[in-house]
């Protein structure tokens, strides 16, 4: 049997499964990107705005060995440019780290 989920007003038909055991949570790396175009991961400044840089520092911010890459949650300002994020993905790619998501805000 599926499950219905109402969000914002849309009507989801969400798929069931069975489980076994309790599934590991990925980790998440959270990228915010300002206005202005700077970038922090998990509230820590990048220094450079470059892929590389920002792929170093998301490298950085995994805690350990994990049996799964983490998500990158991409929150960047209603301001920011496209191409900071693109960047922001691009740097996850280079890291390895192919889950990416976007934070989103209700609107007021």
């Amino acid at each position: 049997m599926a499950a219905f989920s109402k969000v914002s007003g849309l009507e989801v038909n969400l798929p069931t499964a069975e489980s076994e055991g309790v599934e590991s949570v990925a980790e998440e790396i959270v990228v915010a990107v300002t206005a202005a175009g700077e970038v922090l991961v998990n509230r820590q400044p990048v220094g450079e705005r470059s892929i590389d840089a920002i792929a170093a520092a998301l490298g950085k911010a995994v805690a350990g060995e994990s049996s799964q890459p983490p998500v990158i949650v991409i929150n960047a300002d209603a301001k920011a440019t496209h191409q900071s994020v693109v960047d922001i993905m691009q740097a996850a790619q280079a890291a390895g780290y192919p889950h990416i998501s976007f934070a989103t805000q209700a609107p007021k």
